[in-house]
C-alpha cells in the first residue's frame, strides 16, 4: 500500500495544487484586464462581452470540480489509514 502513499501525497494533493495556482493566474489576469480595460475600444456590446467572459470558464471548471478532488483524497486517505492500522 506504499503506492497508496504516494498517490495521495504527490498525485492527489500534487494536482490541487496546480489547479489552484492556475486558478489564482487566470484571477490575476482578469484582475489585471479589467483594470485597464477601455470600453471606447469595443465596436459593439457582443464582443465587449466575449473579452470580458474570455477565460472565465477555466475558473468555473476547476471551481467545480476541486471539491470531487478533495474528496477522492480524503477517500484514498481513509482507506491508507486502515491498510496502515491493520498492519
Amino acid at each position: 500500500m506504499e503506492w497508496l502513499k504516494s498517490v495521495v501525497d504527490y498525485g492527489i494533493i500534487g494536482f490541487l495544487i496546480v489547479l489552484s495556482v492556475i486558478a489564482v493566474s487566470v484571477a490575476i489576469e482578469k484582475y489585471l484586464f479589467f483594470k485597464r480595460i477601455r470600453l471606447d475600444t469595443y465596436q459593439d456590446k457582443k464582443t465587449l462581452e466575449i473579452a470580458l467572459i474570455n477565460k472565465i470558464n477555466i475558473i468555473s471548471t476547476i471551481g467545480s470540480n476541486a471539491p470531487y478532488i478533495g474528496l477522492l483524497g480524503t477517500v484514498l486517505g481513509i482507506m491508507l489509514t486502515f491498510q496502515t492500522m491493520g498492519n
